[in-house]
């Protein structure tokens, strides 16, 4: 049941809309928050209540583990910029569009979100240029704080709910919902709503999904953050926290007395009595002298093993690196490189999915900019440029790049070539920048050697003196 019972606002023919994008928002909630809580490390302690003593129970252990698998991801995925097949190198200025939103700075954020919840989202909106606000408004939204309908026919979004304020209570306080036909601004005011409705020009919502892991029955995506990882996760977790209950009784070795009171030695509970440095031991028979033994704790080797074995699991599911589960042994190049497979892929076909919405995001703000009813011929070759996410040594890339460059003519001074190279996006526009000045240097310099040698030459010196001379003598 929802929060608002029924819509909070009227919409006319869109309020039914309006109300299940509210729903689909409060049941996706809960879930986007936990994984936020997961990918920041700071998931609670899930404590079986069995071999923890209740002093340790409010322990501030922490892991590090999910927000390290999605970051295995995010950061091999490097956003350049935008490239086409067309001859221009930036025909629709989509550089400007891009200062002017702060694009490669919230863009690499908002590909994390999509790894943390499965998707996320960028939309495109007239900006208010009066408050200083760019003509065209591109703003990167969570998941948890959003909403979407997919249109499965269509391919694209049905709506978009984006919720910009909540209140104390946890309700929406201040929201915009995209259709392909309106843009509504919604904020509450006193116990009253008050709607700025505007019309939505390209005829489709204005809202780009970042998807992570596409699927049929999952066209919004799958979060990075599995239920295995968050449980292995938690296991680690529980595991770290009884080794450090393990250390203190390991530290401290344990005497018992014979033959003394045992009540002289018993705390107020059982924990006390097990933290106890000292274990007493009523002996009625025998000698009354108190005989004193010492025995040695249990090794804390066992948690060490059961965390790696939870490593090695969660490495498995998140396709981490074999170091990440067992860095006792340097492992050869051939089993670095095979187990950074998997994740070279995964990394690809994320960055494949990314770009997309980077691309849908840019022709909607190139048509809204110049007000055109579908996207031009030539932006539809447009597509996103990421670093390749093989990483690879330096030396290894210069050879394999003089090879290419030896045997495939001008593949070395090409864009593509300089790619291959290593080079980024702004170091090749450096690099034909200064080609261009130098160019135009040596050809300033080159006219005005032709031009001295002209003015130089005897032969045509004389030439020119002569027919002056001539002409002189037949006007005499």
């Amino acid at each position: 049941m929802s929060v608002f019972g029924t819509p909070p606002v009227d919409l006319g023919a869109d309020s039914d809309l309006l109300g299940d994008l509210i729903e689909v928002w409060e049941q996706k909630r809960p879930r986007n928050i936990r994984r936020s809580v997961y990918y920041d490390g700071e998931a609670t302690l899930k404590d079986f209540g069995i071999s923890l003593p209740p002093q340790m129970r409010g322990i501030g252990a922490a892991l590090g583990w999910v927000g390290k698998g999605v970051h295995a991801v995010t950061d091999r995925s490097r956003f350049e910029g935008f490239v086409s097949s067309g001859d221009s190198d930036d025909p629709f200025d989509l550089q400007s569009l891009m200062w002017d939103n702060r694009f490669k700075i919230e863009f690499p954020a908002a590909t994390v979100s999509s790894a943390v919840h499965g998707c996320s989202f960028i939309t495109v909106t007239e900006g208010d240029t009066a408050s200083g606000e760019p003509d065209v408004l591109m703003l990167a939204r969570a998941a948890e704080d959003s909403a979407a309908i997919w249109d499965k026919r269509k391919r694209a979004l049905k709506a978009f709910l984006s919720v910009v304020e909540v209140d104390d209570s946890g309700k929406p306080s201040e929201m915009v919902m995209y259709t392909p036909g309106s843009v509504y601004s919604m904020v509450k005011t006193g116990n009253k709503w008050v709607v700025d409705e505007r019309v939505n020009r390209l005829g489709v919502v204005s809202v780009a999904p970042l998807v992570h892991k596409f699927e049929l029955r999952r066209p919004l995506g799958h979060s990075r953050i599995t239920r295995a990882a968050m449980y292995y996760a938690d296991a680690a977790l529980r595991t770290v926290v009884r080794a450090e209950v393990s250390a203190e009784f390991y530290s401290a070795p344990e005497y018992y007395l014979f033959g003394a009171d045992v009540s002289s030695f018993i705390g107020d509970d059982k924990w006390t009595a097990l933290m106890g440095r000292i274990k007493a031991l009523d002996v009625e028979d025998g000698d009354d002298k108190p005989d004193l033994h010492r025995f040695t704790g249990a090794s804390p080797q066992p948690h060490t093993d059961q965390l790696r074995m939870w490593a090695s699991q969660f490495a498995d599911d998140q396709d981490l690196e074999v170091k990440f589960a067992d860095s006792s042994n340097p492992s050869s190049a051939d089993a670095i490189f095979a187990a950074k497979e998997t994740l070279i892929t995964t990394t690809r076909d994320a960055n494949e999915l990314w770009g997309h919405g980077a691309v849908e995001a840019m022709q909607m703000a190139v048509r809204l900019r110049g007000k055109l009813d579908a996207v031009p011929d030539e932006m539809k070759s447009l597509s996103a440029q990421f670093t390749d996410p093989a990483i690879v040594s330096p030396s290894a890339r210069a050879d394999a790049f003089s090879k290419l460059s030896a045997n495939i003519d001008g593949f070395g001074a090409s864009e593509v070539g300089m790619e291959y190279a290593g080079l980024t996006r702004e170091q090749i526009i450096r690099f034909q920048a200064e080609q261009r000045r130098v160019q135009a240097l040596q050809l300033v310099q080159g006219l005005g050697v032709a031009a001295g040698s002209a003015l130089n030459d005897p032969a045509m010196g004389s030439g020119v003196a002569g027919e002056v001379s001539d002409d002189r003598s037949a006007q005499g």
